[in-house]
């Protein structure tokens, strides 16, 4: 008698699991994008090199200082600190604080005829911040994960 009340039960049990198996599956999906997304190290495919050691001195405009610590040392100020606003998987507005860590990867391009710099800021969630010729302003924020 305690064998078939037990397997009822166990029955019972998988067809709720069955009757119920989307929740489940958006479970295991949320949790597995959740943990993507916290990281205690950078992924290997990130840059470990930091700005202060990268070569700029060839990179910067016409007449300025070919100090490739000054051009480092801006593109630093102007990041570290700032506040990026984006929005969760739930519409939800958040908001990430850059931190000197968070700086992947610093690189020259052009745009427009204009040198600027796009620096590759955070590692579970990344973004492209593109700044002018003098690492001073913001140009333009590009969220490299969708939500």
């Amino acid at each position: 008698m305690d064998i078939s009340t037990k397997d009822q039960r166990w029955r019972g049990l998988a067809r709720r699991i069955m009757r119920h198996s989307s929740i489940y599956f958006l479970i295991i999906i949320f949790t597995t994008f959740a943990i993507g997304c916290i990281e205690d190290e950078p992924s290997q495919n990130f840059s470990d090199t930091l700005p202060e050691d990268q070569n700029f001195s060839d990179t910067l405009p016409e007449g300025q200082n070919n100090s490739r610590t000054n051009i480092s040392e801006n593109i630093e100020n102007t990041l570290v600190g700032h506040q990026i606003v984006y929005y969760d998987i739930a519409g939800e507005p958040r908001s990430y604080n850059i931190s000197k860590k968070d700086i992947r990867s610093i690189e020259k391009s052009e745009s427009n005829g204009e040198v600027i710099w796009i620096a590759t800021v955070g590692s579970g969630m990344q973004w492209e911040i593109h700044l002018n010729s003098t690492g001073e302003s913001i140009l333009e924020e590009i969220q490299l994960f969708r939500t």
